[in-house]
């Protein structure tokens, strides 16, 4: 008898859980037949670049058929003593994807301060398109010592508080972790499980998604993600007498440009920390956004053509590129 109740019992069971099963692939079917994006866990096509982890931080380079700079530059660049050096960091932005290398806004800059300061300048583009400020930062304690620049341009756009890791061979987005760089979990699973299911299951990735808005964090904890790496660029470049110059780029959905979301954040930020933080809606004001916009966020040419013009009227009009020699002669002595 009781042997006939436990096969039943066990029967039972196993229906239950082919049915959770089936029920399960049913919804994950569903949710990838609707087409539902990928809030978390998107991955990043890297199809033939050179990537690597950096103190934690994940780094990729660009197609070398786009690349902004290449060793001949990064060897002018170091090599130039008697210019004021500029280098910039960012995302796709200040890459400028859709434009050639020479229609960039730093491109378009250098092109004018070659022209019109009366002191050899250079300019070096090290954006990279999908990089937040973490990889930024990354990037430039690598480079700060070599190149030795003057100033440092961040380009800031609003979702600079994403966050990537490797996994599975994959350089995966995990989107804004909210949490100081904790990670997302939606069940309490080992980590291992909860990434590959991050990465492989639509049900899961929006599961995920909803345990994230319903425990959102405010702004200003989503911000820290970016900030602290921010601030490590300007201490950085602080110690080596450089300048650090936040570009806050503005959103293009609407007629006219927008501030960005984090302008106030930011500005408070470099009022207490020392830093400049100029918004780049200042630069296009009177302009419709279909005038400069590629998207929602990139510039055309025209954009580019106008940011570069208003960023070497900046730097020639604000006294910056004397500072920078005034400060190299005194670390000199």
């Amino acid at each position: 008898m009781s042997g006939s109740l436990v096969r039943r019992a066990s029967s039972n069971l196993a229906l239950v859980v082919a049915g959770v099963l089936v029920a399960l692939l049913l919804a994950e079917l569903a949710i990838r037949l609707v087409g539902l994006p990928a809030q978390f866990g998107r991955l990043i096509s890297l199809y033939g670049l050179e990537r690597r982890e950096t103190d934690g931080v994940v780094l990729w380079d660009s197609h070398e058929l786009e690349q902004r700079y290449g060793d001949e530059d990064l060897a002018r660049f170091e090599r130039a003593s008697d210019a004021v050096k500029i280098v910039g960091l960012g995302d796709s932005i200040m890459f400028g994807v859709g434009q050639p290398a020479e229609a960039t806004y730093l491109a378009h800059a250098s092109r004018l301060l070659s022209e019109r300061s009366p002191r050899p300048v250079e300019i070096l583009n090290l954006a990279i398109p999908g990089y937040n400020t973490a990889q930024e930062n990354a990037v430039h304690a690598e480079i700060s010592d070599r190149l030795r620049p003057d100033v440092v341009l961040v380009h800031y756009w609003a979702d600079d508080s994403r966050q990537y890791r490797f996994f599975g061979g994959y350089i995966v987005d995990f989107g804004d972790m909210l949490e100081d760089g904790g990670r997302i979990q939606a069940l309490p699973l080992p980590s291992s499980v909860n990434d590959w299911l991050l990465v492989h299951s639509k049900l899961y990735a929006l599961l995920t998604h909803w345990v994230v808005v319903n425990r959102s964090q405010p702004q200003a904890a989503r911000f820290s993600n970016a900030a602290r790496p921010m601030l490590e660029i300007h201490r950085r470049a602080q110690a080596a007498g450089a300048r650090l110059i936040v570009l806050a780029s503005p959103g293009l959905e609407r007629e006219q440009p927008d501030p960005n979301t984090d302008l106030h954040a930011l500005r408070e930020l470099g009022a207490r920390e020392g830093f400049e933080v100029i918004d780049l809606t200042k630069w296009l004001h009177g302009i419709d956004s279909h005038e400069v916009a590629m998207d929602s966020c990139h510039f055309n040419a025209e954009g580019h053509r106008i940011l570069g013009e208003k960023l070497a009227e900046y730097l020639l009009g604000s006294g910056l590129l004397d500072e920078a020699d005034s400060q190299r002669a005194r670390l000199a002595r």
